[in-house]
């Protein structure tokens, strides 16, 4: 049962949207409409039970893992939507399918599939896409792994690169969405501000949120690639058209210190 025939049956068994309803009411005239051949038919239908439950098993294990990181979108959008979410999951099964191995991973190409979907319907409201993507990155900084050890460490310096922990990410949304609030019933909306935020793991492995400001968010994101502070200043400087003067530098230090505090910046590159 291995030709290309078998497994195209056994994917779209899966993964189809109208497939469900085929299995039960005629399960021959399903396996004969993909191409099965008699054999195997015969095989099938012997056990006819068995091809539903491997549907719902390989099913249950996709949607359990993309609506657990992403409760309120789902939520909302079902609420909101008539079943948007729930929808859209399926159609995105049926269409491309997950290609990963990793089930973790399987939330994530089901956003990046389904932003631009979302986007375009006129019946849901522009920042659950926000949300969306939010929930995603809360779960990827609480899950991250961190280093066994740091990389050898010195004085913060122009001059140096900095540090920063791995259960960290930098993101920007259009909406506020991270003071929305965590029960799955309250439908109240965010105001429609750009928010750049940090998310990372406080010591006591809590998820925390950290709202930036353009500057102070275009300088961790030099330093996120590896740029020196220095390197770092200079080009936030440029990208926002301000001096790189006392001020500024003053301002700077603020944030590092409070970085420091919060665990998030560990220093500077020794080596």
């Amino acid at each position: 049962m291995a030709d290309e025939r078998t497994v195209a049956m056994i994917a779209d068994a899966c993964f189809g949207l109208g497939s469900d309803d085929e299995l039960r009411r005629d399960l021959g005239a399903y396996l004969a409409r993909l191409g099965v051949g008699a054999d195997d038919i015969a095989a099938m239908l012997a056990a006819p039970r068995r091809l539903g439950v491997y549907r719902r098993l390989v099913r249950n294990n996709l949607t359990e893992v993309t609506f657990k990181m992403m409760p309120r979108a789902r939520a909302r959008m079902n609420t909101l939507a008539d079943g948007a979410f729930d929808a859209t999951f399926d159609r995105f099964l049926a269409t491309v399918s997950p290609q990963t191995h990793y089930l973790r991973d399987v939330p994530h190409e089901f956003f990046a599939w389904a932003e631009q979907v979302w986007r375009a319907r006129a019946d849901l409201p522009a920042y659950l896409v926000d949300l969306a993507r939010h929930e995603l990155t809360e779960f990827a900084v609480s899950a991250a792994k961190s280093a066994d050890a740091p990389p050898p460490l010195a004085d913060v310096a122009l001059n140096r690169p900095l540090v920063l922990v791995d259960a960290m990410r930098l993101t920007t949304y259009a909406h506020p969405v991270h003071e929305l609030p965590a029960d799955l019933d309250d439908l109240t909306e965010p105001a429609t501000r750009a928010t750049s935020l940090l998310v990372y793991r406080d010591d006591e492995h809590a998820v925390r949120f950290l709202e930036l400001t353009p500057m102070a968010a275009t300088i961790l994101a030099e330093v996120v690639v590896g740029a020196t502070l220095h390197e770092s200043l200079v080009r936030a400087c440029a990208a926002h058209a301000v001096p790189l003067d006392d001020a500024l530098l003053a301002s700077v230090a603020r944030l590092l210190a409070d970085l420091g505090e919060r665990g998030v910046l560990l220093g500077a590159r020794g080596d």
